[in-house]
This record gives C-alpha cells, structure tokens and sequence, in this order.
C-alpha cells in the first residue's frame, strides 16, 4: 500500500504558495474588486477586497480540506452509501484500509489540481480589475477551465480504471 507522504506535500506546498500568493496579491487590487463577470467578460458583480482575498484563502483551503475529510469516511460509513464499481469487492473488511488509502490519495491530488485552479482564476480576477472598466480576459479563462476540466477527466479515468479491475 502507498503512503501519502508526496501528494500531502505538494498539496501542502500548493496550499502555502496559494495563500502568500492571495496575501501578495492585495495591493494589486482596488478596493472594490469586480469578481462576477457576465458572458462576455464585463464585470456584474464586486466585493470589497478584503472579502475576496478571505473567500479565496478560504476556498483554497477550505475545499482541498473538505475533499480528504470526505474520502477519510468512506473507512466508516455503510458500503451502501459508497459509490464505486465492484464496490462489494473493494470494501471487503481486507481490502477497506487500501480502498480508503486509495482514495485518500486520488483525493489529494484532486484538491492540488483544485488550488491550481482557484489560483488561475484568483490571477484572471487580477488582470480584469487592472483594466478599465473590469473586464475578464475569457480566452485566458477558456483555456484554464479546459485544462481543469482535462485535468479532471484525466483523473476521473484514472479514478475509475483502478476500481474496474478485481484482482
């Protein structure tokens, strides 16, 4: 069985840069921050900058946490509420620890592609408020949400492909 020593460094390495990135980030936006931009990148919606950093920091923290929490129960709630292909076969009481190890540490690198994004869309904020008026630049946007969503699929194979297959 795998340790989860390297994904829980980087995770928290990721987390750690995030956060000195939101604190650096500060002085370079004004103090009311557009943060909701309409189809066509104009900015609809603003916060004051202090609640933006608080709610990124949070949400760079706060989720990647959320996610191990959740994959951290699945050693304790009933196999029924758990969903996963051949699920009788890998939460048999012998093979439950290296399930839940498993998908512990898918749910790790999750929350690490996680704070790439939230910090990719916290720097987009910070290119729509130096223009005048906010305007969200969506090509850059575009091609962030793409390579999440890639990102995402790629894992979610992965994911999938590990529990298909009883050994």
């Amino acid at each position: 069985m795998k340790k989860n020593t390297v994904p829980i460094a980087v995770l928290g390495l990721l987390c750690a840069g995030f956060l000195i990135f939101i604190a650096g980030s500060a002085s370079l936006l004004p103090e009311r921050v557009a943060t909701h931009f309409g189809g066509g990148g104009n900015a609809n919606g603003w916060m004051s900058r202090s609640t933006d950093l608080v709610l990124f920091g949070g949400l760079g923290v706060g989720l990647p946490l959320f996610f191990i929490v959740l994959s951290f129960l699945t050693g304790w709630v009933p196999g029924q509420f758990v969903n996963l292909p051949h699920r009788e076969y890998w939460l048999l009481p012998e093979r439950r620890v290296q399930t839940r190890a498993y998908i512990s540490r898918q749910m790790i690198w999750m929350s690490c592609l996680m704070v790439l994004f939230l910090a990719g869309i916290h720097y987009l904020i910070i290119l729509a408020n130096r223009a005048t008026p906010p305007h969200l630049p969506m090509g850059l946007l575009l091609a962030l949400t793409g390579g999440f969503l890639s990102g995402v699929v790629a894992w979610s194979i992965v994911f999938i492909r590990h529990f298909r297959k009883i050994e």
